[in-house]
């Protein structure tokens, strides 16, 4: 692509701005524009639910961030893929065409609600989310949480450290399930019950109503009240606005292995590329997956501009990383996790909240868990090179 043409980037994202950072440092020299429909972007996500929700900060930071682009407030309607021309609906309510001789998706994922779900529980998505739940969580408020995944449980730990009495809510067995495998599930939930947090897992929601001031939630085996109900159960690649794109979005958008986007005969569309959560890249054994960690979307932006910009890069072979921070506790986790493997623990120190795990299959690692051992996750990094080269 020569360097002078246009770049459209649709999402302000930390894999948009890998993208934007990479092509700058490439020698990428034309227009960039990034667009995106949040007032508050450029910020960081995964703080949101931990060190922003507990502070007095009002604006998230984006410490990955690269200026050397034109950001704009709006919304995306539409994609012509082959005029490479996205329809955006500005802050002040008029619509635009914006085009570029390449289109980057970085859309991410928007919220599910459950059915029935009342529109004003709340959720955490954006600061302003954020920056509501932060007003309403007052000490010794009642909070319950519908969902245990990993904003669930994280939104637990702050709320709990903030004095609130928290109570999480799934249909699944155990928290963290699906980030997992399935695994370390009386573990999990000791880290809640632990710190006080009042659990019902394994059951179903049946019906959720206001209760004066508050929110009634009816489980098949319990009627819980709260001042606050948080809803976190899951999110889904935000692709609506191109139903009409003739992208494949039949889960995210289906890309080939360099993050080419594939259109509904299964052939890439020229020009047009998707990365982060929103994206489903296809993998070294033909199977497309979407890779929704904060490491592998600023990987995905880089190996985006690389191949416009670059030489051609070779496959993405790193393996999946992830962490979070909730409950005292430092959870890292590289590799995906495998419900039918073997799980052996290699370190327990109970006095230091520390543990170290390889999730092991046909005799060998396929992923690693660490608890408040950075030292042995570190070493394991370097043996999951040795696996993947």
């Amino acid at each position: 692509m020569p360097t002078g043409e246009a770049v459209v980037v649709i999402g302000a994202s930390v894999a948009g701005a890998s993208f934007v950072t990479e092509a700058r440092a490439l020698g990428h020299r034309g227009p960039i524009v990034v667009i995106d429909a949040d007032p508050d972007a450029p910020y960081d996500r995964p703080p949101l639910s931990k060190e922003f929700l507990t502070s007095d900060d009002q604006q998230p930071a984006a410490p990955w961030w690269n200026g050397d682009c034109r950001l704009v407030n709006g919304r995306a309607l539409g994609l012509d893929a082959e005029a490479g021309r996205v329809q955006v609906k500005m802050a002040d309510g008029s619509v635009q065409g914006i085009s570029g001789a390449r289109i980057v998706i970085a859309t991410g994922s928007t919220p599910v609600r459950l059915p029935d779900e009342p529109e004003s529980v709340l959720r955490l998505r954006t600061a302003d989310d954020a920056r509501r739940l932060r007003a309403s969580a007052r000490a010794d408020a009642s909070v319950i949480i519908i969902g245990a995944g990993t904003v669930g449980t994280e939104l637990a730990s702050s709320l709990t450290d903030a004095g609130c009495r928290v109570s999480v809510v799934d249909r699944a067995d155990h928290p963290l399930e699906r980030l997992l495998g399935g695994h370390l599930g009386s573990e999990t939930t000791q880290w809640l019950t632990g710190a006080g947090v009042e659990v019902h897992f394994g059951t179903s929601i049946n019906r959720i109503n206001r209760d004066g001031g508050g929110w009634s939630v009816q489980l098949d085996d319990a009627l819980l009240r709260s001042d606050i109900l948080i809803s976190a159960v899951g999110t889904r690649p935000c692709t609506g606005w191109l139903e009409n794109s003739g992208l494949d979005i039949s889960d995210g958008i289906m890309c080939d292995g360099d993050g080419r986007a594939l259109g509904s005969d299964g052939d890439p569309v020229a020009a047009v590329y998707a990365i982060g959560d929103v994206a489903s890249w296809q993998d070294g054994n033909g199977k497309h997956r979407r890779r929704e960690d904060w490491t592998s979307a600023q990987r995905q932006g880089s190996h985006v501009a690389k191949q416009l910009f670059g030489d051609a890069p070779p496959p993405d072979r790193e393996l999946p990383y992830f962490w979070t921070r909730q409950f005292g506790r430092r959870i890292q986790i590289l590799g995906t996790p495998d419900r039918d493997a073997r799980l052996v623990q290699h370190v327990d120190i109970p006095e230091r909240r520390a543990a170290f795990y390889t999730i092991e299959s046909d005799g060998r690692p396929t992923a690693w868990v660490a608890v408040n051992t950075p030292r042995e996750f570190a070493r394991a990094m370097q043996d999951a090179i040795q696996l993947v080269v």
